[in-house]
């Protein structure tokens, strides 16, 4: 760690301390710990050790001791205030710093999502099992660009794979530092494929990799320039020493929403990143979600549209009420077709041919049938082969949606020379080759085809429509225009919705902006996200009454939903308000955790709803 100049570090008071005086003092640090405990983070100090202080300064991650324990810090400050009864740093973990704008990143995410600082910090950081390596460190960048960081949104057209859009980003912008986010390791695995050899170093971070990797991988991630850092939804949060710019691929699927607390969304944790890193972040997609539209349609993200009507588009365009066998009989004629279907299995949701009332178990549960003629309960362990109305006693099913193995079975009847795969999430079809073939398939396992797919066949669209959920539209238009880059430029496609359908019009148009636009006026109308924003919070009964209570006094524009059970309530709040309501949030909650009560459950902007 060795410099030219004398490294400066702030003392809480303003004033500073050079290399040179650190000999000769007694030194205090301020350290940021991961207690576990929601109330505690404020930062705790302890004294630096003589065989320590040239080799931790601000950012520093370290090992200190916590009680009976030792916990995992970061070093945020370091003064010569020494006191005498102050336990001493036990070690440092490893040679890697976080830089200041990296802290303050933190911060604001803790505060956006009503989390622990520390706990941010430490979802950021891989499982340590040893101290630190010998890997050499250079000074984090925290200097300011003079330029105004960019941000902005590229709508594909249907010709172009995400992967390939990737690459072209990646070699054109070379030697630079870059962050890239991909919802799945299949996504990543095919742009290492596309990319081939560059020159910069490559460090992917995600799950997937064993402990040793994630921490080889991290401290690399935080020193080498130029990089590129590639992953999955986490690697957001891998500290970098210089970021030029981050992408972000396919921003509005689940796969980016954290599922553990504090819940965060990688869109808007990117967003505040840019920020504070003060680097350009670019999202690329084939359809986005209703809030990247908002801030595209307040200006605060450009817009970049290579959508281009292809020759023949509207012509292999069919939808309902005309059959999706003519589609197939179609594009067989020169190639393989893909059957997207929604579920796996039989038939996920029946009901009864004469009553119309949805099977359901005794226990309340819905009925599913695995097999033709296997019943099962979705709750329970009830199986059977045989199945009667609770309500009319009647026994002939009508399917409501039909699953992966009920579509093979029709299409085995309706095309007997023909081959047909299934791939579905539990046997998954990697390629096949180019020759004229049925492929029925789940979405996101669907196999590779050289050249693309001669058709598609888009169905179960007014079941994934009719979802109880408010993502339902946006998810299905993510969906098939996805899988609408899996086709070739002459190919044939079917939609499972009538062509009246705003989706169908967007599909014959392609225009997907159309259909987002107009999503967002409806939402707009009824004041429902992302016209507004939308806090989930769940508790005991009588503390969500006495909560409901104190926000009616304290915020009289927020519009408070109440659920049947009175456990959870949905906190209806303008963008404007809606940090004042979060950094009262956050109080009540260090409130409660130092009162020994049990804490609220909180989803800032819930993905399902």
């Amino acid at each position: 760690m060795a410099t030219d100049k004398p490294l400066t570090l702030r003392r809480q008071k303003g004033r500073s301390i050079t290399r040179a005086q650190r000999s000769s003092d007694s030194l205090q640090v301020e350290v940021l710990v991961d207690t576990g405990v929601f109330h505690l983070e404020q930062p705790f100090s302890y004294f630096l050790p003589e065989e320590l202080k040239d080799l931790i300064d601000v950012g520093s991650l370290v090992r200190v001791p916590f009680k009976s324990d030792l916990k995992s810090g970061v070093v945020v400050s370091i003064t010569s205030n020494f006191t005498a009864s102050l336990k001493p740093v036990h070690s440092l973990l490893l040679n890697v710093r976080l830089s200041p704008s990296y802290l303050e990143f933190s911060k604001r995410v803790s505060e956006r999502y009503v989390a622990n600082q520390a706990s941010i910090l430490s979802a950021a950081l891989p499982t340590f099992t040893k101290m630190a390596s010998s890997i050499g460190v250079s000074p984090v960048s925290n200097q300011k660009r003079n330029s105004k960081p960019s941000r902005k949104a590229y709508l594909l057209n249907r010709g172009e794979a995400i992967e390939t859009r990737v690459v072209k980003l990646i070699k054109e912008r070379k030697e630079s530092n870059l962050l890239i986010i991909l919802p799945t390791q299949k996504e990543i695995e095919k742009v290492l494929k596309a990319l081939g050899e560059v020159k910069q170093e490559i460090i992917e971070i995600g799950s997937h990799l064993t402990s040793s990797q994630r921490r080889k991988n991290f401290e690399f991630a935080a020193t080498a320039s130029p990089v590129i850092v590639i992953g999955t939804r986490s690697a957001v949060l891998a500290p970098m020493a210089t970021i030029d710019e981050i992408l972000i691929a396919d921003e509005l699927v689940e796969h980016f929403q954290e599922q553990k607390a504090p819940y965060w969304n990688l869109r808007d944790v990117a967003l505040l990143r840019s920020e504070f890193e003060h680097c350009n972040i670019s999202f690329i997609s084939h359809s986005i979600s209703l809030e990247l539209a908002r801030l595209i349609e307040i200006g605060w993200i450009s817009y970049n549209s290579e959508r281009k009507l292809l020759p023949g588009h509207r012509v292999n365009i069919a939808t309902e009420p005309n059959s999706y066998h003519e589609t197939i009989r179609k594009a067989l004629k020169i190639g393989p077709v893909l059957v997207s279907v929604a579920d796996k299995g039989y038939a996920n949701t029946f009901s009864c041919q004469r009553c119309r009332n949805v099977a359901l178990c005794k226990c309340g549960g819905r009925l599913i049938i695995g097999k033709k003629s296997e019943f099962s309960c979705s709750l329970c362990d009830f199986r059977s082969d045989r199945w009667r109305c609770q309500v009319c006693q009647a026994d002939q099913i009508r399917i409501v949606k039909g699953g992966a193995e009920k579509i093979v079975e029709e299409l085995g009847k309706a095309f007997p020379r023909v081959a047909i795969f299934t791939s579905t999430g539990d046997k998954v079809i990697s390629s096949i080759d180019a020759s004229p073939a049925i492929v029925v398939s789940t979405f996101g396992v669907e196999p590779e085809v050289i050249g693309g797919y001669a058709g598609a066949v888009l169905l179960n669209g007014e079941a994934l429509l009719n979802r109880p959920f408010i993502r339902s539209e946006e998810e299905l238009r993510f969906r098939w225009f996805k899988l609408a880059t899996k086709v070739r430029s002459s190919g044939f496609i079917y939609l499972s919705l009538s062509s009246s359908h705003s989706l169908s019009q967007a599909f014959i148009g392609d225009n997907v902006m159309r259909a987002i636009r107009a999503e967002c006026v409806e939402r707009e109308a009824v004041s429902l996200p992302p016209a507004v924003r939308i806090i989930q919070v769940s508790g005991e009964e009588r503390s969500i009454s006495g909560l409901r209570r104190k926000l009616f006094e304290q915020f009289k524009e927020l519009d408070i939903l109440t659920s049947a059970d009175n456990r959870t309530l949905h906190l209806k709040i303008s963008h404007k308000k809606a940090n004042d309501l979060l950094l009262s949030l956050k109080a009540l909650q260090k409130y409660r955790s130092a009162s020994s009560q049990e804490l609220f459950s909180i989803r800032v902007d819930p993905y399902k709803l």
